[in-house]
């Protein structure tokens, strides 16, 4: 019976990012768009978030510096 040889393949260590990038460079150039769309809606509403409790805490600030400071957490949310 003969031998099965099995080549030996040195395991490389491939980054998490550089996978990615493979799986996303072989697809389909709509695909792609649509992921691209994906992470430019996602960087838009964390900057819509990220603005929102710059806004809050602004508020918040000002008015504990001025003196009318709310008990109520809730709303300072309010406008």
């Amino acid at each position: 019976m003969a031998e099965i040889v099995s080549p030996t393949v040195k395991q490389q260590d491939i980054s998490l990012v550089d996978a990615l990038w493979v799986l996303i460079k072989g697809q389909t150039k709509t695909v792609r768009k649509a992921l691209a769309q994906r992470i430019l809606d996602d960087e838009y509403e964390t900057k819509v978030q990220q603005t929102m409790v710059k806004h809050s805490l602004t508020k918040a600030f000002d008015e504990l510096h001025s003196g009318l400071a709310k008990h109520d957490a809730k709303a300072l949310f309010d406008d």
